[in-house]
């Protein structure tokens, strides 16, 4: 009887403790991932046309945000990769690439257009009103500088509740952070 109890206690600790749970640092990082492959696929796809350029800009991909409602029920912020597809001269269109809801469990709180922490001027919690938000990158890597800032929608371990997306102009370069410093 004794040794079915103990099994009975391991099995449901080890339920509770395998439950994939999506934390602030795990979206980030992800979000990070669309921004390092439209830095590489920006510089992979070359210049884009002097006729296309006149009108579309010199960005090659970007990533864009929308309010959406996901399978789980609720609403969720998602963060799209497209690429620029010429046509006819003078003539484009952004193509989905790649797309990335964030999880239920986790909360993009703010953004803000540069690199910096929580306390950097121009933050805003809209992620899709005007100008919205939107990074481009360019056929060198270069890409628009932001901050996403992530909270914990659950209570956890201090550790465990913030996250920061840093993605840097030159290159593309992100860093990420489990804090808003």
């Amino acid at each position: 009887m004794v040794v079915v109890s103990i099994i009975g206690i391991l099995v449901t600790m080890a339920v509770v403790y395998m439950r994939p749970r999506v934390r602030p640092i795990d979206a980030a990082v992800r979000v990070g991932d669309l921004f390092h492959e439209g830095s590489r696929r920006a510089v992979a796809l070359g210049p884009v046309r002097a006729d296309v350029v006149a009108v579309f800009g010199r960005a090659r991909t970007q990533i864009t945000t929308s309010i959406v409602v996901p399978s789980w029920g609720g609403t969720a912020v998602q963060f799209t990769l497209q690429r620029l597809q010429e046509g006819a001269p003078g003539a484009a269109s952004w193509v989905f690439v790649d797309s990335y809801i964030v999880d239920r469990t986790v909360v993009p709180v703010q953004w803000a257009p540069g690199v910096g922490d929580s306390t950097m001027p121009g933050i805003t919690a809209d992620f899709t009103g005007s100008p919205g938000f939107t990074s481009q990158c360019r056929p060198n890597g270069t890409c628009d500088p932001r901050t996403v800032f992530f909270q914990a929608a659950i209570a956890g371990p201090a550790y465990e509740q913030l996250s920061k997306l840093s993605v840097m102009p030159l290159g593309g370069a992100i860093t990420t952070r489990t804090d808003w410093n």
